[in-house]
This record gives C-alpha cells, sequence and structure tokens, in this order.
C-alpha cells in the first residue's frame, strides 16, 4: 500500500469514528441539598456521573448529565478504537518506508 492510500486509509476511518474521547467514565452516589429528600433519607442518594480525563498532565473531571452518558460513552469506545488504529496504521507505515 503507498504512502497516499495508506493516509486515505487512515483518514477515511477516523473520519467515521466521531465522537471521540480520551478519558473514563464512573459513576458514584451523591446527597442532594433537598431537606426532606425520601432518597437521601433512605441512604440510597442520587446517581451522579462524571467524565475524567488528564490535559497537559493535569486531571480534569466535567459531570456528565444523566441525558447524554450514553453518547459519553460511545465516544470513549470510538476513542479506543481510534487509538488501536494508530497503533496499526503506525506499524503499516515503519513496513512501508522499510520497503521503500
Amino acid at each position: 500500500m503507498s504512502e497516499s492510500a495508506a493516509r486515505e486509509k487512515f483518514l477515511s476511518t477516523v473520519s467515521e469514528l466521531w465522537p471521540a474521547a480520551k478519558g473514563s467514565v464512573r459513576e458514584y452516589k451523591q446527597k442532594c441539598k433537598n431537606k426532606n429528600c425520601p432518597r437521601c433519607a433512605s441512604g440510597e442518594r442520587h446517581p451522579i456521573w462524571e467524565f475524567t480525563c488528564y490535559e497537559n498532565g493535569v486531571q480534569r473531571s466535567k459531570h456528565i448529565p444523566r441525558g447524554v452518558i450514553d453518547k459519553v460513552k460511545q465516544a470513549l469506545e470510538n476513542g479506543r478504537k481510534i487509538e488501536a488504529l494508530l497503533v496499526q496504521s503506525g506499524l503499516e507505515y515503519i513496513d512501508e518506508l522499510k520497503a521503500k
């Protein structure tokens, strides 16, 4: 495969993997501010979702609204696919250079 063909293959595959993200999602339980909340009174608490990533070596976290959790999880899955694609593309690129 030529360099331009390998590049086009990579770009084509990556464009299909949007949205993409790198990080993790976790769920934890949190007490709300409502003093009369039956859920908190029972000890069950409320589920909270959080996205965590590293930016320039600093850990960052953002709250994820309940309605978009599945979309964020899909973006993380796409991000893992892109990382694997980068590894594969790097190996193929080195093989191409060696064949020249």
